[in-house]
């Protein structure tokens, strides 16, 4: 792969991570209620999933579609566990909201089970949502010759994919957990973690029907 088709490529990633859709709205929302590090971790989960539709794009769409026909079980499952446990982030953020914690309370412990948790749903999300599967199934290879990708341009590919989440995941969420910060200060936290529970409620909803 040519530095200028990978530069290309970099610009095409660059449009997918921009586009708003649920993951990035989760993200932010995950962020507001838990903080930076559950926000970066969701991105992680994103990522992961992307990089699953990516090498299955590179090593042929038949396997793709193989896998989309024989596991078709599998992509259920996960959009079931994915709203799951993004309506439990929902109802963890409505509780805030009904019983509202003093401004100046401490901040939730993070934990190994709640970032396991906040992962799972965020690689549940480009699994079964319809614009990553369209873009690496579709797209990139209607404009990209996937057959010649060799072990270090896809490690390139990667890499590309790894910078853009680094940049996106510094707006999205450096930007969420200033809110947050200002939200706590003026005691409007309560507020916040009604939105955060609305905004989970609906990416769960649109999870499980697209």
């Amino acid at each position: 792969m040519s530095l200028i088709t990978l530069a290309a490529f970099a610009g095409a990633i660059f449009i997918l991570f921009l586009t708003p859709g649920p993951g990035n709205i989760a993200m932010v929302g995950r962020t507001l209620d838990a903080g930076p590090s559950h926000g970066v971790t969701y991105g992680l989960g994103i990522l992961t999933g992307d990089i699953v539709w990516l090498t299955l794009a590179v090593f042929g769409l038949a396997a793709a579609a193989e896998v989309a026909g024989e596991y078709a079980q599998f992509f259920w499952i996960a959009k079931i566990i994915g709203a799951g446990i993004l309506l439990w982030f929902a109802w963890s953020a409505f509780r805030g909201w009904r019983n509202p914690a003093p401004a100046d309370a401490p901040l939730a412990r993070v934990s190994k089970r709640g970032l396991a948790m906040t992962y799972a749903a965020g690689v549940a999300m480009p699994l079964t949502n319809p614009k990553p599967i369209i873009f690496y199934l579709t797209f990139l290879p209607a404009f990209f010759d996937l057959t010649v990708v060799g072990p270090l341009s896809y490690l390139a590919m990667i890499g590309v994919m790894g910078a853009m989440f680094v940049l996106f995941a510094l707006v999205y969420v450096g930007l969420a957990h200033k809110a947050r910060g200002w939200l706590r200060e003026k005691g409007v936290k309560r507020w916040a973690d009604l939105v955060t529970a609305v905004i989970m409620t609906a990416v769960a909803v649109l999870l499980l029907a697209r």
